[in-house]
């Protein structure tokens, strides 16, 4: 197994969807294209020195989620009128990159998120039983810009020793 690392705390600036924002396939692209055609990346990209494309999705024990689409950035930056903060609280990751070219939000998130975990498994990290039912059940993909185009992405997930087995059913 792969030693954990320690997040410290940082923000996630952007906006919140729900599985009613997505398509019949499952991806929340039309939701990529309206921040996009928005510019509101731009205003993002002003709040960090690494500018980043990156999703959240904030998992729930009955199994529902919150998509975020925005940016990981330093934990002192002000949320932009009109956008969402989310603190991201200092604990343990795994988190394993690759070369990328591109976002991958035409992509029904199901697969996307699979994809994540399969390269987190790959690196050594383990894997919760049920990551909604964690104290801290947020996974994140971050594709980092290098002159303006994405050249990779960060898969993490938020992993607590502790908590890597669960129930199936609430009592």
């Amino acid at each position: 197994m792969t030693a954990l690392l320690n997040q410290v705390p940082q923000k996630f600036i952007g906006k919140v969807y729900t599985v009613v924002d997505s398509d019949q396939m499952g991806t929340f692209y039309a939701c990529w294209e309206e921040f996009a055609q928005n510019h509101w990346f731009d205003q993002l990209d002003a709040l960090t020195p690494a500018p980043n494309r990156s999703y959240m999705v904030i998992f729930s024990p009955y199994g529902q989620f919150q998509y975020w689409i925005g940016s990981i950035v330093p934990d002192d930056a002000k949320a932009p009128v009109g956008f969402e903060s989310f603190q991201m609280p200092a604990g343990t990751i795994g988190k394993t990159a690759a070369k990328a070219s591109g976002v991958l939000n035409q992509l029904p998130v199901q697969t996307s998120f699979n994809k994540g975990l399969e390269m987190l498994e790959k690196a050594g990290f383990p894997i919760p039983q049920h990551i909604g039912q964690t104290s801290h059940p947020y996974y994140f993909e971050r594709y980092d810009l290098t002159n303006g185009a994405v050249s990779d992405v960060q898969y993490i997930l938020y992993i607590n020793e502790d908590e890597l087995e669960g129930y199936d059913e609430f009592d």
